[in-house]
């Protein structure tokens, strides 16, 4: 399964693509936070950069099974952010998020299941830009 056949099947893709007019690509993104449980659902907050099309884009993961991060900083500009299938330790099917390295924040992130969310009109701290 390619990585544009993985995004297509992910809970809220579709409305990602409707206001960005295709899939972004997340170059030059910012991760603006991330929130980890050991149970549950953990949240990877990513503003996108499209300056006309101000939205942020939450990557919600449930059941973590594996983390490789590095260098969080104060600003985490990212150069891509991938999505995959891989097999984990237990040999059960996998989602794998992978950030791309420019500034700050990067590496993977692996979860039982992904899906996204869309918060149109919000710029990175937040606040509506409409």
């Amino acid at each position: 399964m390619n990585e544009s056949d993985i995004e297509a099947g992910l809970t809220g893709a579709e409305a990602v693509r409707q206001w960005f007019g295709s899939w972004p690509n997340f170059h030059d993104a910012e991760v603006i936070s991330l929130s980890l449980a050991r149970k549950g659902q953990s949240v990877l907050r990513v503003y996108p950069y499209y300056p006309h099309k101000p939205a942020v884009v939450d990557f919600i993961f449930e059941n973590v099974t594996d983390i490789e991060l590095q260098d969080f900083s104060g600003q985490n500009v990212i150069m891509s952010l991938g999505i995959e299938t891989a097999t984990d330790q237990n040999g059960d099917k996998v989602y794998r998020l992978v950030l791309g390295p420019c500034y700050g924040l990067a590496g993977k992130i692996d979860a039982k299941s992904l899906r996204v969310e869309l918060s149109p009109g919000k710029s990175p701290d937040g606040v509506s830009q409409w």
